[in-house]
């Protein structure tokens, strides 16, 4: 008998309380309100990375072709950012025919917009120029 009541009790024992299953509910209720704003901003954050890698490839593929020979006809950053996601050739020199361009770049015009803004368009020096502390669009 006495075995009887002491399984009888730790069966009555297992399981949670309405109070245990309340108080978990809100630990996870305030956890998801902490980290659903902060998955917008890493999404924001990963768009910003990929504007600035462009910019920089594309900065750095218009110095290249340039200086190989390459005369631009664009006269500002959006018409470069044009040229160069089509590919470009110089006319004149030891790469003559070959070649320049900036794979995958975004065709939307938001995410266009977001690249160069961080680009400038020398027209005196025809450089493409990168700036790191533009915000971009």
């Amino acid at each position: 008998m006495k075995n009887t009541k002491l399984h009888i009790r730790k069966l009555a024992k297992a399981g949670f309380s309405l109070v245990e299953m309340l108080v978990v509910i809100a630990v996870i209720g305030v956890i998801a309100a902490i980290a659903i704003p902060n998955i917008g901003n890493v999404n924001d954050s990963a768009k910003e990375a990929t504007a600035r890698r462009n910019a920089q490839s594309l900065a750095s593929v218009a110095s290249a072709a340039i200086a190989a020979g390459y005369t631009p006809t664009a006269t500002d950053a959006d018409g470069i950012y044009t040229e160069f996601a089509s590919g470009v050739k110089p006319t004149t020199g030891a790469f003559k025919d070959k070649q320049f361009k900036v794979p995958n770049l975004p065709t939307a015009s938001a995410d266009k917009a977001r690249v160069t803004g961080y680009l400038t368009w020398d027209s005196s020096n025809k450089v493409l120029l990168y700036n790191s502390d533009a915000v971009a669009q």
